[in-house]
């Protein structure tokens, strides 16, 4: 099989006609995930079609079109753009209407987790979904853009995501697009983040895929989710 793309902890593959193939390199099981996104697909919010699951095996829709990431480094997409998009992808899947009346969290949503399809903006990736309040999943969107944007090493330095952005991106490029991103995300989502900060600070401090020098620098992206979240949005955002 081909490889398309790969993270932290899975690659992706071409599987046939319009289909990929997800794999987790640890071998833990995708049923789950699969599961929940079959669901969410059908309370309508944009997610790859599931085509069958397997084990770590999860064999989804192909979702032409690049990741928000790289079309906003690119320049297709402005900063401004790329956070109303992110607010509004968090406020659509936190005001789904779910049967038993609780929420679900991406925990993940970050720019290279959302595909700028034909069709419009497709979120990826529902490993770390779960139960709980929106504030949260705003708050690790948040940290997650502050994180790269005080230490662009996370993405230039990163083989594999490196290889996927467009020539000629710097550190300072990704910095301030990150940061005006983090600022628009702040802007337009309906809820506020900064009560559940230390939860996502807490949550991104457990998670084993963090490197030494990611978890020693995340401080200053708890400050800078901070000091965005006080201040009053740029105008004619």
């Amino acid at each position: 099989m081909d490889i398309l793309s790969g993270g932290r902890d899975a690659d992706v593959f071409r599987h046939g006609d319009g289909l990929v193939l997800r794999r987790y390199r640890d071998g833990r099981s995708a049923e789950a995930e699969g599961a929940l996104m079959r669901e969410i697909g059908t309370l309508g919010y944009p997610v790859p079609t599931v085509e069958s699951v397997a084990g770590p095996d999860l064999v989804m829709e192909l979702v032409s079109g690049p990741s928000l990431a790289v079309a906003g480094l690119r320049g297709d997409v402005s900063p401004p753009e790329s956070g109303r998009i992110l607010a509004e992808l968090l406020d659509r899947l936190h005001a789904l209407p779910w049967p038993d009346g609780e929420i679900r969290l991406h925990l993940d949503l970050h720019p290279f987790n959302v595909l700028m399809s034909e069709r419009g903006p497709v979120v990826i990736d529902w490993s770390n979904s779960r139960i709980g309040p929106p504030g949260l999943d705003v708050a690790m969107t948040a940290l997650i853009l502050a994180q790269v944007a005080t230490n662009p090493g996370m993405l230039t330095g990163d083989p594999v995501l490196r290889a996927a952005l467009p020539a000629g991106v710097t550190a300072n490029v990704v910095s301030d697009q990150l940061t005006g991103v983090l600022r628009s995300l702040v802007a337009h989502t309906a809820t506020r983040c900064l009560d559940h900060l230390p939860e996502a600070e807490a949550f991104r401090r457990g998670d084993r895929f963090q490197s030494e020098d990611e978890l020693a620098r995340l401080r200053d992206a708890v400050d800078l989710v901070v000091s965005v979240a006080d201040a009053p949005p740029p105008d004619g955002w």
